[in-house]
């Protein structure tokens, strides 16, 4: 197997709000609509988040490793996501994590270090 891109995929109840909430959280507007019920963002080459309008799928959780979690968590509150202060995670030297819902239910996990 030569996977060449990965979709990380939210499924929206309430595909607006999910849009707008997502927008806000990742800082800018999709990159794409490729079709009516889909809003896509390149997070890195490789790597594609999508909004979903499908409310008949449960909710999903999304981790994304990122390199500055107490300035994100700050950008983040400042817009008004509450997110909850970072946690160390037992077992290693410099992982830290920090967990909290989006607007539907879907868990996001934002992690740095290793």
């Amino acid at each position: 197997m030569n996977i060449q891109d990965i979709f990380l995929s939210i499924n929206a109840r309430n595909f607006d709000a999910q849009t707008a909430w997502w927008t806000i959280f990742i800082g800018r507007a999709p990159d794409r609509k490729p079709m009516p019920s889909c809003q896509e963002w390149d997070l890195t080459p490789s790597v594609l988040f999508q909004v979903l309008d499908s409310p008949d799928n449960g909710p999903t959780d999304v981790s994304l490793r990122i390199d500055d979690m107490d300035k994100e968590i700050a950008r983040l509150r400042k817009v008004g996501v509450d997110v909850p202060d970072p946690q160390d995670v037992e077992g290693f030297d410099t992982l830290r994590w920090s967990a909290f819902t989006d607007p539907e239910g879907n868990k996001v996990n934002l992690l740095e270090g290793s």
